[in-house]
């Protein structure tokens, strides 16, 4: 059924107003502007990353493959901290799919954890990339202004300035990237796949979305208004998008999922093939590991 309770729906509308009240727009501009590349700043992963110590215990040769950038954005008016591995025997002769996952301060531990996809041949060579802060900040808060509040400026720093900038240094396959999000990341994630044809460029051609935040909206409009808008001017969705939820999330919020799973479906988009996968013994805060394992094994698999 691909109408939702428009009682629920007003609720959330409110919610969301209540949240969004004040948020000004961004002036958005579609490529690296002169002081944006003279921030960027590219080296070793450091030492004073909160969870340097973590990854470290996972692989203490993984300081030889993580590498650290820091970009500021003018239009967000902020600095990312950005974390990239590039996998075993990189050459740079070769293209290789890059996997951009949101949320990057609680990613870097699955830089370890995947490579072993890639050292034991089960996926290809692929590099890995996460988006996150500096230290001191409030991820909370500052999440939701870039996967909430703002979520085109965030698309625009992603697609406009992070993409193009890491193509030109290393050996990206254009027609081969994947972006993740979780939660509020997942709801974002729905954002840039029915933004994907205008401000995403099509830039990606896979699409991880976790546990998504259907409670989430932006401008009082919801992750299926976004799609209804798509649709009317969209019948094909050249894509893969793979989603999960974890079993043991409370049963309203995997409903409105399944709901959201349903009306896309319907659609029947051509060139989208969709994965729906609830998650067995994971809630909210731990299906994403378990989630981003499976879906690289399905985007980028070696076993036919």
């Amino acid at each position: 059924m691909i109408a939702k309770s428009r009682v629920l729906k007003v609720i959330m509308m409110i919610s969301c107003g209540m949240l969004l009240f004040g948020c000004a727009k961004q002036e958005e501009v579609d490529s690296l502007l002169p002081e944006e590349r003279e921030s960027i700043v590219l080296g070793k992963l450091s030492t004073e990353h909160e969870y340097y110590d973590e990854v470290v215990m996972i692989d203490p040769s993984c300081t030889e493959y993580i590498q650290e950038l820091t970009i500021y954005d003018k239009e967000i008016d902020d600095t990312f901290v950005v974390h990239i591995s590039l996998p075993p025997d990189y050459d740079e002769e070769k293209e290789y799919p890059m996997v951009v996952m949101t949320d990057g301060v609680w990613r870097l531990s699955d830089h370890p954890e995947l490579r072993p996809l890639m050292t034991t041949g089960q996926i290809q060579d692929v590099i890995l990339v996460s988006i996150g802060y500096p230290n001191d900040y409030d991820y909370e808060t500052i999440r939701e202004r870039d996967l909430v509040k703002h979520p085109d400026s965030y698309l625009h720093f992603i697609v406009d300035n992070l993409v193009p900038y890491l193509s030109e240094i290393y050996s990206v396959s254009p027609d081969n990237m994947t972006l993740t999000g979780h939660s509020y990341g997942g709801y974002w994630a729905f954002y840039a796949l029915f933004h994907r044809d205008t401000i995403g460029k099509n830039t990606f051609q896979n699409y991880y979305i976790g546990s998504p935040s259907m409670q989430a909206c932006t401008d009082l409009q919801f992750a299926d208004d976004f799609e209804e808008q798509y649709f009317e001017n969209n019948q094909d969705l050249n894509c893969n998008v793979y989603i999960t939820v974890g079993e043991e999330e409370d049963s309203n919020f995997v409903i409105a999922i399944d709901q959201f799973v349903e009306q896309i479906e319907e659609r029947n988009y051509q060139g989208l093939t969709l994965k729906y996968e609830k998650i067995e013994g994971h809630g909210h805060n731990t299906v994403f590991k378990p989630s981003i394992r499976n879906a690289l094994l399905w985007f980028y698999g070696t076993e036919e």
